[in-house]
């Protein structure tokens, strides 16, 4: 199967779990309608590790990364596009562009996978 491109800032759970499994060093291999990771115990599936949706797992990424985030919810314009809405902010340090998200832990790892591989990262 041919790797894909998927935009950083798109990046949800699954999806966004895999990358992040990428960015720390795991293989990451396609797997029956989802990615495995390859841990150095077993092989696990890569929603086991739930960076995108568990403190546990994420938090430690933010603050080893030193990820910063922030509440927005007024309009203003990001990418040259007008948003509104509540969302959260997230940046790296590093001079990777911020990333939004719905909740701080998907901010946080988009722009976890912005610092490390920019707009676009690529998935098996």
């Amino acid at each position: 199967m041919k790797p894909m491109k998927y935009k950083t800032a798109e990046l949800e759970r699954d999806l966004l779990n895999a990358a992040v499994a990428k960015a720390e060093g795991l293989p990451v291999h396609p797997g029956p309608g989802r990615f495995m990771v390859a841990s150095p115990i077993n092989q696990r599936w890569a929603h086991e590790f739930d960076w995108a949706g568990s403190w546990k797992d994420g938090g430690p990424i933010i603050e080893r990364e030193r990820i910063t985030l922030e509440w927005r919810d007024r309009e203003e314009w990001w990418n040259n596009e007008q948003v509104s809405g509540p969302r959260w902010v997230a940046g790296a340090p590093g001079g990777s562009p911020a990333q939004l998200g719905p909740d701080p832990l998907i901010a946080a790892m988009r722009a976890y996978i912005a610092s490390r591989f920019g707009d676009e990262v690529e998935l098996p």
